[in-house]
């Protein structure tokens, strides 16, 4: 087992790597690959690295941590993301031909370090949800007064109708 801790991002040397499998741990800052300061834990990737003479097959598991604004309730949380993504490294366009396009990269015949920072960074941020939400039931806020009905209820009265609705409504009465 090949064990890495860089302070410079994720990088992994291949030029002169014997073929089989090896596996690599990585525990690098957020800023050192990019991520905004929401993410404030160390992101960790684990690699399993498999190569033989005409490609390198590369699984990786990525786990990270930040702080968010929750888009209901406006408060803070943390969110932990985890995920595996994979990617083959191909010599040559004949030895990618057969695999999903998505996941291939080529390699020159000099290439000595194969960098996952930008890969990492990118599959952090596409991990995020698009809607931020502290928990699934999320009650949001009172839209007149702003009490958070997570912590309870307030003492507006609550219109169940839009008034915007209400013309649509009349039709459905006659």
């Amino acid at each position: 087992m090949d064990a890495k801790k860089r302070s410079d991002g994720i990088r992994i040397r291949v030029s002169g790597l014997s073929n089989g499998l090896h596996e690599y741990h990585f525990s690098v800052e957020p800023s050192e690959i990019g991520l905004a300061a929401e993410f404030h834990n160390p992101v960790t990737v684990d690699v399993e690295l498999d190569k033989t003479a005409h490609q390198i097959y590369l699984k990786a598991a990525v786990a990270a941590r930040g702080t968010f604004v929750c888009d209901r309730c406006v408060e803070e949380f943390e969110l932990s993301l985890a995920n595996t993504y994979n990617v083959f490294y191909v010599f040559d366009e004949e030895s990618g031909s057969s695999l999903p396009p998505e996941e291939v990269q080529f390699l020159g015949p000099d290439t000595v370090h194969v960098d996952l920072s930008e890969d990492v960074r990118q599959f952090v941020l596409l991990s995020v949800p698009l809607k931020l939400l502290c928990r699934d039931d999320c009650k949001g806020l009172c839209p007149k007064c702003g009490t958070n009905w997570n912590a309870g209820p307030c003492s507006c009265t609550q219109d169940p109708t839009d008034p915007r609705w209400l013309g649509l409504e009349k039709l459905l009465n006659n």
